[in-house]
């Protein structure tokens, strides 16, 4: 492997060589980061839904639970 190449790595969106270290390729424009930051953004999202999930699933228990010992 020459010397070059362990310095590249290829652009996410338009499949281009690019310097390993560079925040925007040259060829689309893009910054190669975006894909990262739109996973992490989504993933927090996921999360955040799976706990008003949960906090929904309490309240309806606690709920019926109420209702259960007074009926």
């Amino acid at each position: 492997m020459a010397f070059h190449e362990s310095h590249e790595r290829f652009c996410p969106h338009c499949k281009e060589r690019m310097s390993a270290t560079a925040p925007k390729c040259l060829n689309c424009g893009r910054y190669v980061d975006e894909e990262e930051d739109e996973a992490e953004a989504e993933a927090a999202g996921r999360t955040r839904m799976g706990w008003f999930i949960a906090l929904g699933v309490v309240a309806v228990v606690i709920v019926l639970v109420v209702v259960l010992a007074l009926g």
